[in-house]
This record gives structure tokens, sequence and C-alpha cells, in this order.
């Protein structure tokens, strides 16, 4: 929609910023046309001269027109620039958390086939963990994963 917006205010310009000639028709249906070529077939067609111009000077309007469209591209160009930033940070946390979510799958596999767990205590000695605390380890595990993973 915008950009056909654009493509009709430049067509508009166009014609007029050349100095190219200016036909008005009505079709069939009574509706009156505007257009630099004249159709085939066309009934009544009227030539419009657009106004001269001596060179170097222009029409202020014009100008108005050529900032504001200027001015509405950068917009779009920037609001699409965001866009792609917001899509390219979704993607990156996207990744960060299915390679988070992979590393604590792989942790509760480990827990689950171990034999026995083991941890470093408050000296930094290793012991093994208890039958309920290693229950309590694999549960929280699971429950991480399904609150982030899944």
């Amino acid at each position: 929609m915008r950009m056909m917006l654009v493509a009709t205010l430049l067509s508009l310009a166009v014609p007029a910023a050349a100095g190219a000639e200016i036909y008005r028709w009505t079709d069939a249906q009574g509706r009156v046309h505007y257009g630099d070529r004249a159709p085939e077939g066309a009934g009544r067609i009227e030539r419009i001269d657009a106004p001269q111009r001596q060179s170097g000077q222009t029409d202020p309007e014009l100008e108005q027109h050529r900032e504001r469209s200027r001015r509405l591209l950068e917009v779009w160009d920037a609001e699409r620039r965001e866009r792609a930033a917001a899509a390219a940070e979704a993607t990156s946390r996207a990744a960060e958390r299915e390679q988070s979510c992979a590393v604590l799958r792989e942790e509760l596999e480990n827990a689950r086939h171990s034999s026995y767990l083991v941890r470093r205590n408050a000296q930094g000695e290793r012991e093994i963990l208890a039958a309920d605390e290693r229950i309590r380890y694999e549960s929280q595990l699971a429950d991480t994963i399904a609150a982030h993973c899944e």
C-alpha cells in the first residue's frame, strides 16, 4: 500500500517535471482519466499544456513534494532496518535459549544414567549425593527444562 502511494505520487511528479504532454479523456463509463499517452480508441481526447518553466526555475510545490517523499522514504527505510534488527535479535535469543536447553537436557540425561552424582562441599571435597538429594536435583533440572525449553 505504501509503495503504491509513493509510485502514484512519483508518477504524477515526473510528467510535470519533464514538461511532457498531458492528455485528458473520458472512458465509456464516463470516468475522466489523465495520462502522458492517450489510449487507442478513446473518445474525446484533450491535450493539456503543462506550464513551461525557464531552465533553473523550480516549482516550489514540486520541491515540497520531493522533500516529503524523501522524508517518507527515510522513515520507511528506518522502520525496515529496525524490524530487521529486532528479527535478528529474536533469532539470536532463540538460538541461545536452544543451546542452553540442550545443555540442560544433556545434564539431566547424564544424571539419570549415572550410578552416582558428586558435588563439592564447603571445604572443596567431593561428596556423593544421597538418594533424596539426587531425586531433588533431577526434579529441579526437569522443572527448569519444562519452564524454559518447551
